[in-house]
C-alpha cells in the first residue's frame, strides 16, 4: 500500500510539471477474508432443507421438542375423539342430544329450536313428527296403544342386543389383533436374535420396523415373507447402503466413521493374514527332515553303480 502511494505521488509532480492532469489517487480498500456464518455450527436436514445450528441452539430445540411431544400426543387424542364425536353426531345425533354432557335433552332441543337457522324443512320434520308420534297415538284405542308400546320396546331391544353383539365383536377383534401383533413381536425378535442384533441395540427399533413394513408391503402384494426372510433382506439393505457409503469415504474419514476400535480390529485382522502368508511361505521351503530321505537297498544300490560306470564307458 505505501508503494503504491509514493508511486502515485511521484507520478502526480511529473504531470503537473508537464502540464498534464493530475491523476486521483486512489486508495484500495484492505482486503479481507469472507467470514462463514455457519461456522462453529453443525449441519442438520429438517424436512430435505439444510440448517445450521449452534451446540446451544440445538440443545435449546431438544429441549423444547421434548417438551412438546406430550402436547403432540395430546392433540392427536383430541382430534381423534373429535373425528368421533362428529362422526356419532352424523350417524346417531340421538346420542349427542341424550348424552348429559350437554345439558337435559329438552334443554339442548330448546337451543336448537331457538337457533336462527332452523329452516323450513327442519319445520316440517318436526311437524311430521308431532303429527305421528303425539296426534295419531292419541287416536289410538288403549289396545292399539299397548301394542304400539309393545313394538317400541322390542324394537328398542333388539337395537341394544345388536349394539351389545357388535360391541362384543369389536372387542374380540381388538383381542386377536393385539394378540397377533404380539406374536409378530416376538417372531421379529427372535429372527433378531438369530441375525446376531441384540435387542437392546440402539439400531434394534429401527432394524424392527423395516422388517414389519418389508412384511407389510409383501402382504399387500398377496405373498407371504416370515420374519426370517424379512430379517435378511433388512440386514442386507443395511450393509449394502453401509458398504456404499463407506466406498465413498478416505482411510481417515473411514476410520472416523467405524471409529477407532472398529479400525484396530481390522488392523490385527490384515496382520493375522500377513502372518499366516509367511509362515505357508517357510513352511513350503522347510528342509525335509533325516528319516523322511530316500533310502536304497544293497541291490539298488549295486545297480545304482552299474549305471554309473555304463555312462562313464
Amino acid at each position: 500500500m505505501a508503494d503504491n502511494t509514493a508511486s502515485n505521488i511521484a507520478q502526480n509532480i511529473a504531470n503537473k510539471a508537464a502540464g498534464n492532469p493530475v491523476a486521483k489517487t486512489v486508495e484500495k480498500a484492505p482486503e479481507t477474508t469472507p467470514v462463514d456464518p455457519n461456522a462453529g455450527k453443525e449441519k442438520y436436514v429438517v424436512d430435505g432443507k439444510e440448517i445450521y445450528l449452534s451446540p446451544e441452539q440445538a440443545k435449546a430445540y431438544v429441549q423444547k421438542g421434548i417438551a412438546f411431544e406430550p402436547k403432540v400426543s395430546q392433540l392427536g387424542r383430541l382430534q381423534q375423539e373429535t373425528q368421533a364425536f362428529l362422526k356419532t353426531l352424523q350417524e346417531d345425533p340421538a346420542k349427542v342430544l341424550y348424552n348429559e354432557k350437554f345439558g337435559q335433552p329438552h334443554e339442548v332441543l330448546d337451543r336448537l329450536l331457538n337457533s336462527t337457522k332452523v329452516s323450513d324443512q327442519i319445520k316440517e320434520k318436526i311437524g311430521q313428527w308431532y303429527f305421528k308420534n303425539v296426534v295419531e297415538q292419541e287416536r289410538l284405542s288403549p289396545e292399539q296403544r299397548e301394542a304400539a308400546e309393545m313394538k317400541r320396546r322390542v324394537q328398542e331391544y333388539e337395537a341394544m342386543e345388536n349394539e351389545r353383539k357388535a360391541e362384543s365383536m369389536r372387542q374380540e377383534e381388538q383381542v386377536r389383533v393385539e394378540r397377533a401383533i404380539q406374536v409378530l413381536k416376538g417372531q421379529i425378535n427372535e429372527a433378531m436374535k438369530e441375525a446376531g442384533i441384540p435387542l437392546d441395540h440402539k439400531a434394534a427399533p429401527g432394524i424392527a420396523r423395516r422388517v414389519a413394513q418389508i412384511m407389510k408391503l409383501a402382504n399387500d402384494r398377496g405373498m407371504t415373507v416370515t420374519p426370517k426372510d424379512a430379517m435378511a433382506k433388512a440386514k442386507a439393505e443395511v450393509i449394502e447402503y453401509q458398504r456404499a457409503y463407506y466406498d465413498s469415504l478416505d482411510e481417515d474419514k473411514l476410520v472416523e466413521q467405524i471409529g477407532k476400535d472398529n479400525a484396530e480390529k481390522v488392523r490385527k485382522y490384515f496382520l493375522k493374514q500377513v502372518k499366516d502368508e509367511k509362515k505357508e511361505v517357510k513352511n513350503s521351503f522347510k528342509a525335509p527332515k533325516r528319516d523322511e530321505r530316500k533310502t536304497m537297498s544293497s541291490d539298488e544300490f549295486r545297480d545304482y553303480l552299474s549305471q554309473l560306470k555304463k555312462q562313464n564307458k
